[in-house]
Protein backbone atom coordinates (compact mmCIF):
# COMPACT_ATOMS: atom_id res chain seq x y z
CA UNK A 1 0.00 0.00 0.00
CA UNK A 2 2.79 2.41 0.74
CA UNK A 3 4.71 1.94 -2.34
CA UNK A 4 1.33 2.64 -4.15
CA UNK A 5 1.23 5.87 -2.65
CA UNK A 6 4.63 7.13 -2.62
CA UNK A 7 3.91 10.59 -4.00
CA UNK A 8 1.00 11.38 -0.84
CA UNK A 9 3.41 10.00 2.10
CA UNK A 10 7.31 10.28 0.71
CA UNK A 11 9.94 8.57 2.47
CA UNK A 12 7.97 9.73 6.21
CA UNK A 13 7.98 5.71 7.05
CA UNK A 14 11.54 5.77 6.72
CA UNK A 15 12.96 3.19 9.50
CA UNK A 16 9.50 2.65 10.68
CA UNK A 17 8.57 -1.21 11.16
CA UNK A 18 4.56 -1.10 10.45
CA UNK A 19 2.42 -4.21 10.32
CA UNK A 20 -0.94 -5.03 9.52
CA UNK A 21 -3.54 -7.02 11.16
CA UNK A 22 -6.83 -7.31 9.08
CA UNK A 23 -10.09 -8.42 11.42
CA UNK A 24 -13.95 -7.81 11.06
CA UNK A 25 -14.40 -7.92 15.47
CA UNK A 26 -16.10 -4.92 17.35
CA UNK A 27 -12.89 -3.93 18.34
CA UNK A 28 -12.01 -3.00 14.66
CA UNK A 29 -15.62 -2.76 13.05
CA UNK A 30 -17.73 -0.24 15.51
CA UNK A 31 -17.29 3.36 16.54
CA UNK A 32 -18.72 3.66 20.27
CA UNK A 33 -18.34 7.18 20.21
CA UNK A 34 -20.97 7.76 17.68
CA UNK A 35 -22.37 3.95 17.51
CA UNK A 36 -22.28 3.32 13.57
CA UNK A 37 -20.35 0.65 11.87
CA UNK A 38 -17.58 1.58 9.90
CA UNK A 39 -14.49 0.70 7.72
CA UNK A 40 -12.68 3.86 8.72
CA UNK A 41 -11.74 2.70 12.76
CA UNK A 42 -7.91 1.86 12.91
CA UNK A 43 -6.04 0.67 16.02
CA UNK A 44 -2.54 1.95 16.79
CA UNK A 45 0.25 0.68 19.17
CA UNK A 46 3.06 1.95 19.28
CA UNK A 47 6.41 1.00 20.62
CA UNK A 48 9.52 3.41 19.33
CA UNK A 49 9.87 2.65 15.84
CA UNK A 50 7.19 -0.49 15.68
CA UNK A 51 3.83 -0.36 14.88
CA UNK A 52 1.08 -2.59 14.73
CA UNK A 53 -2.19 -1.13 12.60
CA UNK A 54 -5.51 -3.22 13.71
CA UNK A 55 -8.39 -2.44 11.30
CA UNK A 56 -10.86 -3.87 9.18
CA UNK A 57 -9.53 -3.24 5.66
CA UNK A 58 -7.52 -1.26 3.41
CA UNK A 59 -9.64 2.04 3.87
CA UNK A 60 -8.63 1.80 7.70
CA UNK A 61 -5.04 0.98 6.58
CA UNK A 62 -4.73 3.84 4.70
CA UNK A 63 -6.38 6.35 7.10
CA UNK A 64 -4.06 4.81 9.85
CA UNK A 65 -1.01 5.54 7.49
CA UNK A 66 -2.43 9.37 6.78
CA UNK A 67 -2.68 9.32 10.61
CA UNK A 68 1.06 8.40 11.29
CA UNK A 69 2.23 10.44 8.62
CA UNK A 70 1.05 13.06 10.37
CA UNK A 71 2.04 12.03 13.54
CA UNK A 72 5.67 11.68 12.91
CA UNK A 73 5.95 15.25 11.00
CA UNK A 74 4.54 16.77 13.92
CA UNK A 75 6.52 14.73 16.40
CA UNK A 76 3.79 13.59 18.38
CA UNK A 77 3.98 9.84 18.03
CA UNK A 78 4.42 8.55 21.54
CA UNK A 79 4.24 5.02 22.69
CA UNK A 80 1.05 3.61 23.38
CA UNK A 81 -2.25 2.39 22.16
CA UNK A 82 -4.75 4.94 20.00
CA UNK A 83 -8.21 4.00 19.22
CA UNK A 84 -9.04 6.11 15.93
CA UNK A 85 -12.75 6.38 14.21
CA UNK A 86 -14.19 9.33 12.55
CA UNK A 87 -16.78 11.98 14.10
CA UNK A 88 -18.86 12.32 10.36
CA UNK A 89 -19.70 10.31 8.40
CA UNK A 90 -19.54 12.50 5.21
CA UNK A 91 -16.14 15.04 5.60
CA UNK A 92 -15.15 16.18 2.53
CA UNK A 93 -15.20 19.20 -0.33
CA UNK A 94 -16.67 20.60 -3.34
CA UNK A 95 -16.01 22.66 -6.18
CA UNK A 96 -18.87 24.39 -6.54
CA UNK A 97 -18.20 28.22 -6.30
CA UNK A 98 -18.97 30.64 -9.56
CA UNK A 99 -15.85 31.81 -11.15
CA UNK A 100 -12.72 30.33 -12.91
CA UNK A 101 -13.40 25.89 -12.45
CA UNK A 102 -9.66 25.15 -11.20
CA UNK A 103 -7.51 23.17 -13.58
CA UNK A 104 -7.17 19.33 -13.74
CA UNK A 105 -3.29 19.79 -11.34
CA UNK A 106 -5.19 21.75 -9.10
CA UNK A 107 -8.21 19.32 -8.90
CA UNK A 108 -5.44 16.51 -7.80
CA UNK A 109 -3.49 18.53 -6.01
CA UNK A 110 -6.29 19.51 -3.37
CA UNK A 111 -7.64 15.88 -3.50
CA UNK A 112 -4.44 14.34 -2.31
CA UNK A 113 -4.15 16.79 0.69
CA UNK A 114 -7.84 16.51 1.33
CA UNK A 115 -7.37 12.35 1.41
CA UNK A 116 -3.83 12.62 3.25
CA UNK A 117 -6.45 14.41 5.83
CA UNK A 118 -8.89 11.59 6.34
CA UNK A 119 -11.42 13.16 3.93
CA UNK A 120 -13.65 10.72 2.07
CA UNK A 121 -16.09 12.27 -1.00
CA UNK A 122 -15.21 15.07 -3.89
CA UNK A 123 -18.08 16.32 -5.17
CA UNK A 124 -17.50 18.11 -9.31
CA UNK A 125 -19.82 21.25 -9.34
CA UNK A 126 -17.96 23.87 -10.81
CA UNK A 127 -21.05 26.33 -11.91
CA UNK A 128 -18.67 27.18 -14.80
CA UNK A 129 -18.08 24.16 -16.22
CA UNK A 130 -20.47 24.58 -19.26
CA UNK A 131 -20.81 20.84 -19.35
CA UNK A 132 -22.22 20.94 -15.62
CA UNK A 133 -24.88 24.00 -15.87
CA UNK A 134 -25.44 25.43 -19.38
CA UNK A 135 -24.77 22.84 -21.55
CA UNK A 136 -26.13 20.06 -19.62
CA UNK A 137 -28.11 18.23 -22.08
CA UNK A 138 -24.62 17.69 -23.86
CA UNK A 139 -22.14 14.81 -23.32
CA UNK A 140 -18.73 15.51 -23.01
CA UNK A 141 -16.06 15.45 -25.24
CA UNK A 142 -13.70 12.73 -25.23
CA UNK A 143 -10.69 14.73 -24.14
CA UNK A 144 -13.10 16.00 -20.84
CA UNK A 145 -14.18 12.56 -19.99
CA UNK A 146 -10.79 10.99 -20.32
CA UNK A 147 -9.47 13.84 -17.48
CA UNK A 148 -12.72 12.97 -15.09
CA UNK A 149 -12.23 9.69 -15.91
CA UNK A 150 -8.29 10.32 -14.37
CA UNK A 151 -10.23 11.92 -11.40
CA UNK A 152 -12.39 9.18 -10.64
CA UNK A 153 -9.23 6.91 -10.54
CA UNK A 154 -7.06 9.30 -8.27
CA UNK A 155 -10.25 9.10 -5.89
CA UNK A 156 -10.83 5.57 -5.79
CA UNK A 157 -6.86 5.65 -5.04
CA UNK A 158 -7.52 7.41 -1.58
CA UNK A 159 -10.87 5.51 -0.71
CA UNK A 160 -12.69 8.87 -1.70
CA UNK A 161 -16.24 8.98 -3.18
CA UNK A 162 -16.17 11.03 -6.08
CA UNK A 163 -19.87 12.41 -6.86
CA UNK A 164 -20.24 14.25 -10.63
CA UNK A 165 -22.81 17.11 -10.33
CA UNK A 166 -25.39 17.92 -12.75
CA UNK A 167 -27.40 21.48 -12.61
CA UNK A 168 -30.37 21.35 -15.21
CA UNK A 169 -32.78 23.91 -13.63
CA UNK A 170 -32.05 27.07 -15.28
CA UNK A 171 -33.41 25.55 -18.58
CA UNK A 172 -34.87 22.05 -17.89
CA UNK A 173 -38.71 21.52 -18.90
CA UNK A 174 -39.88 18.74 -16.59
CA UNK A 175 -42.62 17.41 -18.81
CA UNK A 176 -40.79 17.12 -21.66
CA UNK A 177 -39.73 13.16 -21.68
CA UNK A 178 -36.66 14.16 -24.22
CA UNK A 179 -35.03 16.09 -21.59
CA UNK A 180 -34.62 13.35 -19.00
CA UNK A 181 -33.76 11.47 -21.88
CA UNK A 182 -31.10 13.70 -22.54
CA UNK A 183 -30.32 13.79 -18.55
CA UNK A 184 -29.81 9.80 -18.42
CA UNK A 185 -27.53 9.48 -21.23
CA UNK A 186 -25.36 12.20 -19.84
CA UNK A 187 -25.45 9.85 -16.64
CA UNK A 188 -24.64 7.04 -18.58
CA UNK A 189 -21.54 8.63 -20.34
CA UNK A 190 -20.46 9.53 -16.48
CA UNK A 191 -21.33 6.17 -15.18
CA UNK A 192 -19.32 4.42 -18.27
CA UNK A 193 -15.37 5.77 -16.73
CA UNK A 194 -16.23 4.84 -13.38
CA UNK A 195 -18.52 7.13 -11.92
CA UNK A 196 -21.20 5.71 -9.13
CA UNK A 197 -22.11 8.64 -7.18
CA UNK A 198 -24.04 11.68 -8.57
CA UNK A 199 -25.61 15.08 -7.48
CA UNK A 200 -28.38 16.90 -8.88
CA UNK A 201 -28.52 20.55 -8.31
CA UNK A 202 -31.32 22.72 -8.32
CA UNK A 203 -29.91 25.28 -6.42
CA UNK A 204 -30.22 29.21 -7.79
CA UNK A 205 -32.87 28.92 -10.12
CA UNK A 206 -36.09 30.54 -10.65
CA UNK A 207 -38.83 29.26 -7.66
CA UNK A 208 -41.22 29.61 -10.48
CA UNK A 209 -41.65 27.01 -13.24
CA UNK A 210 -41.05 28.58 -16.47
CA UNK A 211 -43.48 27.12 -18.78
CA UNK A 212 -46.44 26.98 -19.06
CA UNK A 213 -46.73 22.78 -19.61
CA UNK A 214 -44.77 22.31 -16.11
CA UNK A 215 -47.23 24.88 -14.57
CA UNK A 216 -50.33 22.71 -15.89
CA UNK A 217 -48.88 19.56 -14.87
CA UNK A 218 -47.19 20.08 -11.40
CA UNK A 219 -49.01 23.40 -10.02
CA UNK A 220 -45.76 23.99 -8.20
CA UNK A 221 -42.21 23.83 -8.65
CA UNK A 222 -41.87 21.46 -5.29
CA UNK A 223 -43.90 19.08 -7.31
CA UNK A 224 -41.76 19.23 -10.20
CA UNK A 225 -38.68 18.52 -8.59
CA UNK A 226 -40.08 15.72 -6.12
CA UNK A 227 -40.97 13.47 -9.77
CA UNK A 228 -37.21 14.62 -11.44
CA UNK A 229 -35.58 13.28 -8.47
CA UNK A 230 -37.45 10.46 -7.67
CA UNK A 231 -37.78 9.46 -11.39
CA UNK A 232 -34.03 10.72 -11.65
CA UNK A 233 -33.24 7.86 -8.61
CA UNK A 234 -35.24 4.95 -9.84
CA UNK A 235 -32.99 4.87 -13.21
CA UNK A 236 -30.04 5.41 -11.63
CA UNK A 237 -30.63 2.33 -9.24
CA UNK A 238 -32.15 0.14 -12.56
CA UNK A 239 -28.21 0.84 -14.26
CA UNK A 240 -26.63 -0.05 -10.36
CA UNK A 241 -28.13 -0.23 -7.12
CA UNK A 242 -24.97 0.94 -5.58
CA UNK A 243 -25.36 3.81 -7.17
CA UNK A 244 -25.79 7.05 -4.50
CA UNK A 245 -27.87 10.27 -5.20
CA UNK A 246 -27.02 13.73 -3.40
CA UNK A 247 -29.84 16.86 -3.71
CA UNK A 248 -28.90 20.37 -3.99
CA UNK A 249 -33.01 21.62 -3.45
CA UNK A 250 -33.66 25.29 -4.63
CA UNK A 251 -34.36 26.21 -0.85
CA UNK A 252 -31.22 25.10 0.62
CA UNK A 253 -30.76 27.62 3.33
CA UNK A 254 -33.52 28.73 5.99
CA UNK A 255 -34.80 26.56 9.24
CA UNK A 256 -35.42 23.99 7.75
CA UNK A 257 -39.17 23.19 8.19
CA UNK A 258 -40.29 26.08 5.27
CA UNK A 259 -43.02 24.02 2.97
CA UNK A 260 -40.83 23.61 0.27
CA UNK A 261 -38.05 21.79 1.65
CA UNK A 262 -40.36 19.84 4.05
CA UNK A 263 -42.82 18.63 1.33
CA UNK A 264 -39.76 17.65 -0.89
CA UNK A 265 -37.83 15.33 1.87
CA UNK A 266 -40.56 13.74 3.00
CA UNK A 267 -41.77 12.47 -0.36
CA UNK A 268 -38.27 11.42 -1.87
CA UNK A 269 -36.69 8.55 -0.82
CA UNK A 270 -34.61 8.18 3.01
CA UNK A 271 -31.28 7.11 1.46
CA UNK A 272 -31.17 10.43 -1.15
CA UNK A 273 -28.70 12.73 0.73
CA UNK A 274 -29.98 16.50 0.90
CA UNK A 275 -27.48 19.39 0.62
CA UNK A 276 -28.34 22.16 3.00
CA UNK A 277 -26.50 25.34 4.16
CA UNK A 278 -28.16 25.71 7.32
CA UNK A 279 -30.24 28.89 8.88
CA UNK A 280 -27.97 31.20 5.60
CA UNK A 281 -26.39 30.83 2.57
CA UNK A 282 -23.10 31.60 4.61
CA UNK A 283 -24.38 30.36 8.25
CA UNK A 284 -22.15 32.04 10.62
CA UNK A 285 -23.08 28.75 12.95
CA UNK A 286 -24.02 25.01 12.20
CA UNK A 287 -26.30 23.67 15.51
CA UNK A 288 -27.71 20.31 16.60
CA UNK A 289 -30.62 21.87 17.34
CA UNK A 290 -31.09 23.71 13.53
CA UNK A 291 -30.04 20.24 12.39
CA UNK A 292 -33.18 18.33 14.69
CA UNK A 293 -35.06 20.78 13.21
CA UNK A 294 -34.05 19.89 9.65
CA UNK A 295 -34.65 16.11 10.44
CA UNK A 296 -38.34 17.19 11.70
CA UNK A 297 -39.40 18.66 8.81
CA UNK A 298 -37.72 16.57 6.00
CA UNK A 299 -37.10 12.96 7.19
CA UNK A 300 -33.78 13.10 6.35
CA UNK A 301 -30.71 13.71 8.10
CA UNK A 302 -28.92 17.32 6.87
CA UNK A 303 -25.76 16.78 4.06
CA UNK A 304 -24.48 20.48 5.00
CA UNK A 305 -22.69 22.29 2.34
CA UNK A 306 -20.93 24.83 3.94
CA UNK A 307 -20.43 27.95 2.40
CA UNK A 308 -16.89 28.26 3.38
CA UNK A 309 -14.07 28.74 2.75
CA UNK A 310 -15.98 30.11 -1.17
CA UNK A 311 -15.14 33.58 -1.90
CA UNK A 312 -16.93 34.19 -5.06
CA UNK A 313 -19.95 36.84 -5.60
CA UNK A 314 -19.93 39.80 -2.99
CA UNK A 315 -17.16 38.27 -0.99
CA UNK A 316 -15.13 38.46 -3.94
CA UNK A 317 -12.72 41.22 -2.55
CA UNK A 318 -12.58 38.99 0.71
CA UNK A 319 -9.51 36.18 1.27
CA UNK A 320 -10.83 33.34 3.44
CA UNK A 321 -8.09 31.80 5.69
CA UNK A 322 -8.86 31.21 8.81
CA UNK A 323 -9.89 28.22 10.56
CA UNK A 324 -13.68 27.03 10.62
CA UNK A 325 -15.27 27.68 13.67
CA UNK A 326 -19.14 28.20 14.93
CA UNK A 327 -19.82 24.51 14.38
CA UNK A 328 -21.38 22.21 17.12
CA UNK A 329 -18.94 19.33 18.46
CA UNK A 330 -22.03 17.05 18.45
CA UNK A 331 -23.12 17.78 15.07
CA UNK A 332 -22.62 14.71 14.20
CA UNK A 333 -25.11 13.21 15.82
CA UNK A 334 -27.76 14.98 13.99
CA UNK A 335 -26.15 15.05 10.11
CA UNK A 336 -24.84 12.96 7.19
CA UNK A 337 -21.60 15.08 7.16
CA UNK A 338 -20.23 18.62 5.81
CA UNK A 339 -18.93 19.18 2.63
CA UNK A 340 -16.83 22.50 2.40
CA UNK A 341 -17.39 24.77 -0.50
CA UNK A 342 -13.83 25.97 -1.91
CA UNK A 343 -12.64 29.07 -2.97
CA UNK A 344 -11.56 29.42 -7.25
CA UNK A 345 -7.69 29.60 -5.32
CA UNK A 346 -7.00 26.07 -5.16
CA UNK A 347 -3.86 27.15 -2.89
CA UNK A 348 -5.16 29.26 -0.35
CA UNK A 349 -8.16 26.65 -0.36
CA UNK A 350 -5.84 24.33 1.49
CA UNK A 351 -5.26 26.21 4.66
CA UNK A 352 -9.06 26.06 5.49
CA UNK A 353 -10.13 22.88 4.27
CA UNK A 354 -7.36 21.35 6.68
CA UNK A 355 -9.00 23.05 9.52
CA UNK A 356 -12.56 21.00 8.04
CA UNK A 357 -10.45 17.70 8.05
CA UNK A 358 -9.57 17.90 11.77
CA UNK A 359 -12.65 19.21 12.96
CA UNK A 360 -14.62 16.42 10.81
CA UNK A 361 -12.38 13.64 12.17
CA UNK A 362 -12.37 14.67 16.04
CA UNK A 363 -14.78 17.55 16.03
CA UNK A 364 -14.96 17.21 20.40
CA UNK A 365 -10.96 17.86 20.42
CA UNK A 366 -11.18 20.16 17.20
CA UNK A 367 -9.04 22.88 18.16
CA UNK A 368 -9.19 25.48 15.79
CA UNK A 369 -6.09 27.60 16.21
CA UNK A 370 -3.85 24.13 16.78
CA UNK A 371 -5.38 23.18 13.80
CA UNK A 372 -4.70 26.04 11.63
CA UNK A 373 -1.32 26.20 12.64
CA UNK A 374 -0.47 23.05 11.38
CA UNK A 375 -2.65 23.67 8.42
CA UNK A 376 -0.24 26.36 7.42
CA UNK A 377 2.80 24.21 8.26
CA UNK A 378 1.54 21.84 5.59
CA UNK A 379 0.66 23.75 2.68
CA UNK A 380 3.39 26.37 3.24
CA UNK A 381 7.22 25.17 4.29
CA UNK A 382 7.24 24.36 8.17
CA UNK A 383 10.13 26.91 7.88
CA UNK A 384 8.12 29.43 6.43
CA UNK A 385 5.10 29.09 8.20
CA UNK A 386 5.68 31.93 10.89
CA UNK A 387 6.39 34.66 8.55
CA UNK A 388 3.74 33.26 6.22
CA UNK A 389 1.15 33.73 9.63
CA UNK A 390 1.79 37.50 9.80
CA UNK A 391 -0.35 37.86 6.56
CA UNK A 392 -2.61 35.45 7.25
CA UNK A 393 -3.41 36.81 10.78
CA UNK A 394 -5.41 39.80 8.77
CA UNK A 395 -7.72 37.08 6.78
CA UNK A 396 -10.12 36.45 8.99
CA UNK A 397 -12.67 38.50 7.59
CA UNK A 398 -15.72 36.35 6.16
CA UNK A 399 -19.14 35.38 7.08
CA UNK A 400 -17.47 33.39 10.33
CA UNK A 401 -16.68 36.85 11.49
CA UNK A 402 -14.09 35.77 14.22
CA UNK A 403 -11.57 38.43 15.50
CA UNK A 404 -9.20 39.56 12.71
CA UNK A 405 -5.34 40.87 13.00
CA UNK A 406 -5.09 39.60 16.66
CA UNK A 407 -1.42 38.99 16.35
CA UNK A 408 -0.75 42.66 14.78
CA UNK A 409 -3.34 44.45 17.53
CA UNK A 410 -1.37 42.45 20.34
CA UNK A 411 2.07 43.41 19.08
CA UNK A 412 0.44 47.18 18.61
CA UNK A 413 -0.89 46.94 21.93
CA UNK A 414 2.58 46.12 23.97
CA UNK A 415 4.55 48.84 21.70
CA UNK A 416 2.16 51.59 23.28
CA UNK A 417 2.16 50.17 26.85
CA UNK A 418 5.95 50.86 26.76
CA UNK A 419 5.47 54.23 25.21
CA UNK A 420 2.80 55.28 27.57
CA UNK A 421 5.39 53.99 30.17
CA UNK A 422 7.99 56.16 28.91
CA UNK A 423 10.07 53.13 28.44
CA UNK A 424 10.71 54.17 24.83
CA UNK A 425 13.49 51.95 24.28
CA UNK A 426 11.68 48.80 24.68
CA UNK A 427 8.81 50.60 22.59
CA UNK A 428 11.36 50.98 19.59
CA UNK A 429 12.41 47.31 20.23
CA UNK A 430 8.90 45.84 20.13
CA UNK A 431 8.74 48.23 17.14
CA UNK A 432 11.45 46.62 15.10
CA UNK A 433 10.78 43.06 16.34
CA UNK A 434 7.14 43.46 15.00
CA UNK A 435 8.41 44.96 11.56
CA UNK A 436 11.28 42.86 11.63
CA UNK A 437 8.21 39.84 11.09
CA UNK A 438 6.34 42.02 8.17
CA UNK A 439 9.68 42.25 6.32
CA UNK A 440 10.20 38.84 6.25
CA UNK A 441 6.30 37.68 5.39
CA UNK A 442 6.76 40.17 2.76
CA UNK A 443 9.92 39.03 1.30
CA UNK A 444 8.08 35.34 1.78
CA UNK A 445 5.15 36.44 0.05
CA UNK A 446 7.01 38.38 -3.20
CA UNK A 447 8.07 34.75 -3.82
CA UNK A 448 6.58 32.99 -7.37
CA UNK A 449 5.51 30.06 -6.44
CA UNK A 450 1.58 29.49 -6.68
CA UNK A 451 0.38 30.40 -3.36
CA UNK A 452 1.50 34.37 -3.67
CA UNK A 453 0.41 34.35 -6.94
CA UNK A 454 -3.48 33.78 -5.54
CA UNK A 455 -2.96 35.82 -2.73
CA UNK A 456 -1.05 38.75 -5.02
CA UNK A 457 -4.60 41.26 -4.46
CA UNK A 458 -4.25 41.14 -0.51
CA UNK A 459 0.07 41.07 -0.16
CA UNK A 460 0.26 44.23 -2.33
CA UNK A 461 -2.37 45.85 0.13
CA UNK A 462 -0.55 44.14 3.41
CA UNK A 463 2.27 45.67 1.99
CA UNK A 464 1.64 49.09 2.03
CA UNK A 465 0.20 48.36 5.58
CA UNK A 466 3.62 47.75 6.17
CA UNK A 467 4.76 51.11 4.87
CA UNK A 468 2.05 52.64 7.46
CA UNK A 469 3.35 50.77 10.16
CA UNK A 470 6.67 51.67 9.70
CA UNK A 471 6.45 55.45 9.02
CA UNK A 472 4.48 55.50 12.21
CA UNK A 473 6.87 53.92 13.88
CA UNK A 474 9.68 56.29 12.53
CA UNK A 475 7.39 59.02 13.40
CA UNK A 476 6.75 58.27 17.29
CA UNK A 477 10.62 58.27 17.49
CA UNK A 478 11.56 60.82 15.92
CA UNK A 479 8.76 63.24 15.63
CA UNK A 480 9.74 64.75 12.39
CA UNK A 481 6.19 66.03 11.45
CA UNK A 482 7.81 65.36 7.44
CA UNK A 483 6.37 62.04 7.95
CA UNK A 484 3.21 62.92 8.11
CA UNK A 485 2.18 63.68 4.58
CA UNK A 486 4.02 60.52 3.50
CA UNK A 487 2.16 58.01 6.17
CA UNK A 488 -1.25 59.81 5.55
CA UNK A 489 -0.57 59.41 1.34
CA UNK A 490 0.06 56.01 2.20
CA UNK A 491 -3.16 55.47 4.08
CA UNK A 492 -5.31 57.20 1.10
CA UNK A 493 -4.13 54.50 -1.30
CA UNK A 494 -4.16 51.67 1.11
CA UNK A 495 -8.23 52.62 1.74
CA UNK A 496 -8.45 52.83 -2.32
CA UNK A 497 -7.28 48.88 -2.63
CA UNK A 498 -10.46 46.79 -2.79
CA UNK A 499 -8.84 43.85 -1.06
CA UNK A 500 -10.28 43.70 2.38
CA UNK A 501 -7.24 42.59 4.91
CA UNK A 502 -7.68 43.92 8.63
CA UNK A 503 -10.93 44.95 10.06
CA UNK A 504 -12.54 47.67 8.84
CA UNK A 505 -11.82 50.94 10.69
CA UNK A 506 -11.11 54.70 9.71
CA UNK A 507 -7.43 54.09 9.39
CA UNK A 508 -7.31 58.25 9.10
CA UNK A 509 -8.99 59.23 12.18
CA UNK A 510 -8.03 56.17 14.35
CA UNK A 511 -4.45 58.00 13.55
CA UNK A 512 -5.07 60.98 14.05
CA UNK A 513 -6.62 60.04 17.35
CA UNK A 514 -3.64 58.01 18.09
CA UNK A 515 -0.85 60.64 17.39
CA UNK A 516 -2.44 63.42 19.10
CA UNK A 517 -3.17 65.34 15.54
CA UNK A 518 -6.61 67.34 15.08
Amino acid sequence: MVKNLESLFGGVFSGYDITFGFGNTRRVCYCEKTHRLTDEKYILTVSGKNIAVECSCEKGAFYALCDIAKRIEENSLADGEYICAPSFNVRGYIEGFYGKPWSFEQRKSVMALAAKNRMNTVYYAPKDDLYHREKWREEYPEDELMKLKELVDEAKKYYMSFYWCIAPGLSVKYSDEAEFDALMKKTKQLYRVGITDFGLLLDDIDEELCFEEDKALYGETVNAHIELINSYYSALKEIDPSIRLTVCPTLYHGKGNEYYISKLGQNIPPLVSVFWTGRDICSRELTSLEALRFIEGTQHKPLYWDNYPVNDCSMFNEMHLSPIIGRDKDLYKYSEGIISNCMEYAECSKIPLITFADYLWDSVNYDPQKSWEGAIKQVIRKEDADNFIVFADHLYTSCLKDANSRRMYAALDSIEAAFKTGDKQKAFELAQAYLGKMNACREYLQRDIPICSELKKWSEKFFVMCDILGGIFNFLMSRDEKLLAEIFGLVEKYEAMPARISNDIDIKSELKNELGIK
